[in-house]
């Protein structure tokens, strides 16, 4: 295999599919095209898209591709492919799509390369879908419970996808699916790397190539449901922090916990939802990648997080080996609970580490209560 392409080398070669591709298949796509006439790419950090259409035949449908070039090598990631595949059907989740992933794939300088075929979903990206239904609330709410419902559906199917962002969430009648793979974690890729740590936007600060497990998808999962709830009692939120590619959060604000402008609008709602669920996400932000707690046990535990008044100017903790702390002793105002079964928080960090504001909202996990 010669040196890894480019997008202009792609771009040259998928202008003739019966030349570039070895699948029959992709052989007789027709790509969609740009106002130039040449075939319109969707490129992202890690792979160039085409959309490719399949003519149908006496016996059979017409087909539409994302045909997923890679711009970058990735090892073992036929491997990690046919871990995602058989995993996927296995669990017959309905929020994936048709693929396989072909190894010999595109021909460039006379060499082979990988390619993903993926059937196209159609559907409106998450954050063209919430600016279509920024006015109507119940909208946004009936979204925000099925996002609940996808999510505790991969949770017990032990699937993280990787990289959960507007542009990998698609909606369409109201249902949800989920494209690109390539940041997928099944049980059989157990202990590997990531391959990729996902949009910056929607990501723990502090997560690295070795934060790739089960866990992976807990705080972007956790951001989309606050984005969400906050959008239904204030839509300005959009006007001013959506920049088009994200939802309402960005990077810096992971960095300037309770300061910067978003979490002092959040605060502004009046909302005492909405202040815990900011409250839980900046203890999150504080806690190691792979400790960040469940959706379903911190709505759970909802009530025990409160927003601090005031946060010190830091960048998130130091990142620390995950570990588990004692369940925090309430303060003296607080009447102490009836004795609990022995259950340790989830998502703390070593002791002495845990933020001061979360020691006082005598927070501790009640999942298994």
């Amino acid at each position: 295999m010669g040196a890894w392409p480019d997008l202009t080398e792609y771009h040259e070669v998928v202008q003739h599919p019966p030349r570039a591709f070895a699948d029959p298949g992709l052989k007789a796509v027709s790509l969609e095209l740009d106002r130039f006439g040449m075939p319109k790419p969707a490129t992202g950090g890690n792979a160039v898209v085409y959309k490719g259409k399949e003519p149908g035949g006496f016996f059979s449908f017409k087909k539409t591709w994302a045909i997923r070039c890679f711009l970058r090598p990735i090892s073992d990631h036929a491997e990690r492919y046919e871990a995602i595949s058989k995993h996927l059907r296995k669990v017959r989740l309905p929020y994936d799509v048709n693929f396989q992933f072909l190894k010999q794939g595109v021909q460039i300088r006379s060499h082979w390369f990988p390619i993903v075929k993926m059937q196209w979903a159609d559907g409106d990206l998450l954050h063209s879908h919430i600016e279509k239904h920024l006015r109507d609330p119940a909208s946004l709410a009936a979204l925000r419970t099925k996002w609940v419902t996808l999510v505790s559906d991969l949770e017990a199917a032990r699937v993280a996808h990787g990289d959960l962002q507007h542009g990998n969430i698609l909606v369409r009648g109201g249902s949800i699916q989920l494209v690109d793979y390539d940041g997928m974690w099944v049980p059989a890729l157990k202990g590997r790397h990531a391959t990729e740590t996902g949009h910056r936007a929607y990501q723990h600060p502090e997560r690295s190539g070795k934060d790739y497990g089960q866990e992976i998808d807990r705080f972007s999962v956790l951001l989309i449901y606050l984005s969400l709830a906050a959008l239904e009692r204030d839509v300005t939120l959009w006007e001013r922090f959506h920049t088009g590619d994200n939802l309402i959060f960005v990077r810096e604000d992971f960095h300037q916990l309770g300061r910067s402008a978003i979490w002092q609008q959040l605060r502004r709602i009046g909302s005492g939802q909405i202040d815990q669920l900011a409250a839980a996400l900046a203890t999150m932000v504080q806690q190691h990648p792979m400790k960040v707690s469940s959706l379903d046990s911190v709505l759970k535990n909802l009530a025990y997080f409160k927003f601090p008044a005031s946060i010190p100017a830091s960048t998130p903790a130091k990142r620390v080996a995950p570990t588990t702390s004692a369940v925090p002793t309430p303060p003296p105002s607080v009447p102490t609970p009836p004795a609990p079964k022995p259950v340790a928080v989830q998502g703390a960090r070593a002791a002495g580490a845990m933020p001061t504001w979360m020691k006082k909202s005598d927070y501790r996990d009640r999942s298994d209560d």
